[in-house]
């Protein structure tokens, strides 16, 4: 595995991961925000740090999946897009399915859609990743 390379994948990986979040805020921002208030919940205070953190592991965990399998799939886009959705069930439907089954209060459907819509910036970022890494 080439680590410079890997840390170049993960910088690419965290910057597409950043642009389709900020997507996904303008887009499903309001309904989550209003999913909040209606189940009670405190307001929504941002926390910049937790969120960069959050944010560099994610990517830095899809440009890792995808050298790691690239071996096995050889490299390319369709190997990419394999690792975006194996992170995307890791880190987003699992924790969906455990919100669905904890009952968090907000509704199910929100829950999937948001589950859904997050789908392609996962695989936008790993294809991006993979597109930087190199052996």
């Amino acid at each position: 595995m080439n680590l410079k390379r890997l840390v170049l994948a993960a910088f690419a990986a965290c910057v597409t991961l950043f642009v389709g979040e900020m997507m996904f805020i303008a887009v499903m921002g309001s309904r989550i925000m209003a999913s909040r208030q209606a189940a009670g919940f405190p307001e929504f205070v941002p926390q910049p740090l937790w969120s960069i953190v959050e944010l560099l592991l994610t990517g830095t965990f899809i440009a890792w999946l995808y050298a790691a399998i690239r071996t096995r799939f050889g490299a390319g886009p369709m190997t990419a897009v394999r690792a975006g959705i194996a992170a995307w069930t890791g880190v987003v439907l699992l924790s969906t399915v455990h919100m669905v089954n904890e009952n968090v209060g907000f509704p199910v459907p929100l829950l999937l859609t948001i589950a859904a819509v997050i789908l392609p910036v996962f695989i936008a970022s790993a294809i991006v990743g993979g597109w930087v890494y190199r052996e």
